[in-house]
């Protein structure tokens, strides 16, 4: 059955919440005793869905910060990455009523994003520094680079266009070339590092403070230009997230 979002609830159901928050304190207890305990995922199913969170976990923000600077640097994958996952949805007034933990969170990822890990989890953190920091767009849409592509929307024609950078190459392509060998493609065009402006500049200089040089290099054709397979307009590929 499909879980209603917080709008829907019903203000009747007082009782299953509470036994909600009863599981929700049991998890977080499991999580805290265990940087990587499965309880992180299952705290995350509790409290968003469909990558939308819910306002009755913003609580779990001073609750997050307190675990958080009782970990190692290393150790704060989970609980930064989810504390972003929550961070990203809330309203200004929730911002400001939680801002001391924010604050506390966010500082614990200076030395947090500087610690090895592999680059897909570099671009998680570097998500959830943006999400602590209220940057609606990237704070939620940055994972979409993940796996080396980022399907986005033609401003000219509307196609949708897969934009690709990395092992399968640096193109653009409406068709789908994970099934086909042989599709109609247009070479990216990446800013240059020194005209990378705003937050796409901070992003770089970050995961080259991070070790990160993929990272670094991705970024450089997500907030560069791609060209319309079907009608041969170029845009900015960001613009377009």
């Amino acid at each position: 059955m499909e879980r209603k979002g917080p709008g829907s609830r019903d203000p009747s159901s007082g009782c299953a919440w509470i036994g909600t928050v009863t599981k929700i304190e049991d998890l977080l207890r499991t999580a805290a005793a265990n940087p990587d305990a499965q309880a992180w995922g299952e705290l995350y199913q509790e409290v968003c869905h469909q990558g939308q969170c819910y306002p009755e976990g913003f609580f779990l923000l001073p609750r997050l910060a307190d675990i958080a600077v009782g970990f190692a640097p290393a150790d704060r994958d989970h609980v930064l990455i989810f504390a972003g996952q929550i961070a990203v949805d809330l309203d200004d007034t929730s911002r400001a009523q939680y801002s001391e933990a924010l604050e506390t969170l966010h500082r614990l990822t200076d030395v947090w994003l500087s610690t090895p890990t592999d680059p897909q989890t570099f671009i998680y953190r570097l998500q959830a520094v943006l999400a602590l920091e209220g940057n609606e767009v990237w704070g939620k849409e940055l994972d979409r680079i993940v796996e080396g592509e980022i399907e986005v929307e033609c401003p000219g024609c509307g196609a949708s266009l897969f934009v690709v950078f990395g092992e399968h190459g640096y193109f653009a392509t409406h068709e789908d070339y994970a099934t086909k060998s042989d599709v109609e493609r247009t070479p990216l065009l990446p800013t240059a590092t020194g005209e990378l402006e705003g937050t796409g500049h901070r992003l770089y200089a970050m995961s080259l403070l991070g070790q990160q040089a993929a990272v670094g290099e991705a970024l450089t054709y997500v907030f560069g230009c791609a060209t319309c397979t079907q009608c041969s307009t170029t845009f900015q590929v960001s613009d377009q997230v």
